[in-house]
């Protein structure tokens, strides 16, 4: 088996820990941003020591996962978290959509079959929670989506460095929370905000971008992003363990229906490539 899908599978475990820990932090965006980037890169300087390429294409990708993350903390603080999620993972489309426009074709069958049964599964998901009253948030939300396709498909391409993109995101990030920093001054962390910033740069930065360099190299982009899409799965799993936010029965029936569209793309990836 491709160890990429595995890979993928543990970015989205990652990912998926960024709204638990959060809701333990009494901070801005910017700052629990910065403060996590600035953890991920010193992890990496101290532990993975990889040589840091420079390149437009490296830079760019670097700049694009730092406005998925922006645009996706602006569109929580004007939409619901449903909202949200649901229209950021529209990147799936965008994926699709810069896929189909590089390789001059249109897209097979079974990637439109595996969008539809995710926006479904998503729907349903959050069947409670969507509303279209936030426009603003509803547009950042599908922006961030667009930004979020276009780091998959980027990183896919054979001169990206994932690693080095990563350093220049975690970079930008901490210059924004530093200018913050510079015009709010008075910010005050307790106790519990450094612990769970702490483990929020441990895993849903610094692991997490590890595990997507690995697995952006092994499978194409557009699978990435359907694996990936796990995630919304699981952080309502993390909420019920630890918080006892319950499931509800949209919630199992939309987990199920996006189950079966990650386990079709896979099953349908390996028959064209073991035809």
């Amino acid at each position: 088996m491709n160890k990429g899908y595995l890979y993928a599978f543990f970015t989205a475990l990652c990912w998926s820990t960024a709204g638990l820990f959060v809701k333990f932090i009494n901070q801005s965006a910017f700052v629990i941003t910065g403060c996590k980037a600035l953890i991920a890169l010193l992890f990496n300087l101290i532990f993975m020591r990889k040589k840091m390429r420079v390149s437009l294409l490296i830079i760019g990708v670097g700049m694009v996962q730092f406005m998925v993350n922006f645009t996706f903390a602006m569109a929580n603080q004007m939409t619901s978290v449903g909202n949200a999620i649901v229209l950021q993972y529209s990147s799936m489309i965008f994926a699709l959509i810069y896929e189909s426009i590089e390789k001059k074709r249109l897209p097979y069958l079974y990637q439109i079959i595996v969008i539809i049964l995710a926006m479904i599964g998503m729907t349903v998901f959050f069947q409670d929670s969507i509303s279209f009253e936030s426009t603003l948030g509803n547009a950042l939300a599908i922006i961030s989506g667009a930004f979020f396709g276009l780091q998959f498909f980027l990183n896919a391409d054979s001169k990206a460095n994932a690693e080095s993109s990563l350093m220049f995101q975690y970079i930008i990030s901490i210059l924004f929370m530093l200018g913050y920093m510079a015009i709010k001054r008075d910010i005050n962390f307790t106790s519990q905000d450094v612990l769970f910033i702490g483990l929020g740069g441990l895993f849903q930065t610094a692991l997490a971008g590890v595990f997507f360099s690995l697995c952006i190299r092994r499978i194409p982009a557009f699978t990435a992003n359907v694996i990936c899409m796990s995630e919304i799965v699981m952080a309502p799993l993390w909420a019920y363990l630890l918080l006892q936010e319950a499931f509800s029965c949209f919630s199992l029936i939309g987990s199920l229906i996006m189950m079966v569209a990650l386990m079709y793309n896979v099953t349908m990836e390996y028959r064209m490539r073991h035809p």
